[in-house]
């Protein structure tokens, strides 16, 4: 139950970043809708008991940039896909098992446009939060902090009208934990904190969409 209201909370808070851009950008900046349709690799994560491999699959979703600044775009995206994850365990007195489950990508980022013309080579870096929500009630669901890094290119037919292409790094990650130190140098003394993380699954995407372009 506090998953679920922590995905309502994280789909607001969504819904809110976006309408806060439109209105940002209303009035004079230039802002792209683009829904999106591609392929995304699922990704192999080991653990202790095993290892789990998500099944290549289908992805779909939507991006709004908003001009931020000459040849820079701020970017919120989402995707969605579903696949079969496969447990393979490393000892024999577990069973494999398979599942079906949904991936999901809420990414707020930039995008830098390498040149300004109908023909716009780019890069783009994000970060956010990933759901994995398993369809068997006996699984639960996994919340992950991710970033992504890709880039691609964008061909505008004509002044409202583009194509884009992309391709993308996908990377959840978790936190192994917090650390504190404090020491006595020569220097004086002082203290510090520190978060470490791991990748527990690398993944990655290529899609594309029809760009429609609003305002200036």
């Amino acid at each position: 139950m506090k998953k679920k209201h922590f995905y309502s909370k994280i789909t607001t808070l969504f819904f809110l970043v976006i309408f806060w851009m439109i209105n940002a950008a209303s009035a004079q900046k230039r802002i792209e809708l683009t829904p999106t349709y591609g392929y995304q690799f699922g990704g192999k994560a080991n653990y202790v008991e095993g290892s789990i491999k998500l099944q290549d699959a289908a992805n779909y979703g939507g991006i709004l940039s908003v001009e931020a600044d000459y040849g820079v775009l701020a970017e919120l995206s989402y995707s969605y896909m579903e696949t079969r994850g496969n447990f393979i365990p490393y000892r024999g007195n577990i069973d494999p098992r398979q599942f079906d489950l949904n991936v999901q990508y809420f990414q707020l980022g930039a995008v830098k446009e390498l040149m300004e013309d109908d023909f716009r080579p780019f890069g783009l870096f994000s970060l956010g939060a990933t759901y994995f929500n398993p369809k068997n009630n006996d699984i639960e669901d996994v919340w992950r902090f991710s970033i992504t890094l890709g880039g691609g290119i964008k061909y505008f037919i004509s002044e409202k009208i583009g194509i884009r292409a992309q391709g993308r790094l996908l990377l959840p990650m978790y936190f192994n934990g917090v650390g504190g130190y404090c020491g006595i140098g020569t220097g004086g003394s002082g203290c510090g904190l520190g978060v470490s993380t791991a990748v527990p699954l690398v993944q990655g995407d290529f899609s594309g969409g029809l760009i429609f372009r609003l305002g200036e």
